[in-house]
């Protein structure tokens, strides 16, 4: 189903047949993600604490768009640009709260930095709001690899930030906490 067409330009409800080329987005997108994710953390910490240590990094993302997919196809969109599938975006609602959440979503590096990104958000919003959905949100880092993504989310509306941080500690390496004496 289409949701808009524009000079060309579909986004659309994704098929089936487009979740390889979803795949693909997914690690090109987020392949500098997890690089400073890594970076920060160091490896033999990544390695100790990763969410599934039988996955990779690329098979846990582009499962976490599949299994919305499976669920919800309607939830995940693609932007084409001359046939072409250049982005997705997925989300998920939550009519009951009025709550809707932005998910994975990605545009191909070689199209990055043109709009394309703010161009689905803006549907997705519009798609929001038809629903009469009050609130929305959208989970980002602070590292220099998220930069596009937070300038986009500002560009679309997206103006409540709450800074997290996480720490991380090697215990074996670290002792500066062993004494719990004042």
């Amino acid at each position: 189903m289409i949701i808009v067409e524009k000079k060309g330009n579909v986004l659309r409800h994704a098929r089936k047949e487009d979740m390889p080329r979803i795949d693909e987005l997914t690690i090109k997108c987020y392949t500098p993600i997890f690089e400073s994710y890594v970076s920060m953390l160091g490896d033999e910490c990544y390695d100790h604490v990763k969410p599934d240590p039988h996955q990779t990094w690329e098979e846990r993302k582009t499962g976490q768009v599949h299994s919305l997919f499976e669920e919800h196809p309607e939830w995940v969109w693609v932007l084409e640009k001359d046939k072409y599938i250049i982005g997705f975006v997925t989300f998920k609602l939550f009519p009951k709260f009025h709550f809707g959440l932005f998910d994975n979503n990605g545009v191909d590096p070689d199209y990055a930095g043109k709009g394309w990104g703010k161009f689905m958000y803006r549907y997705v919003l519009k798609h929001f709001r038809k629903m009469n959905l009050r609130f929305t949100h959208v989970e980002t880092g602070l590292d220099d690899a998220h930069i596009p993504a937070r300038n986009a989310y500002e560009a679309v509306g997206f103006d409540r930030p709450v800074p997290v941080v996480y720490y991380w500690q090697d215990l074996a390496k670290n002792n500066s906490g062993s004494n719990p004496e004042p």
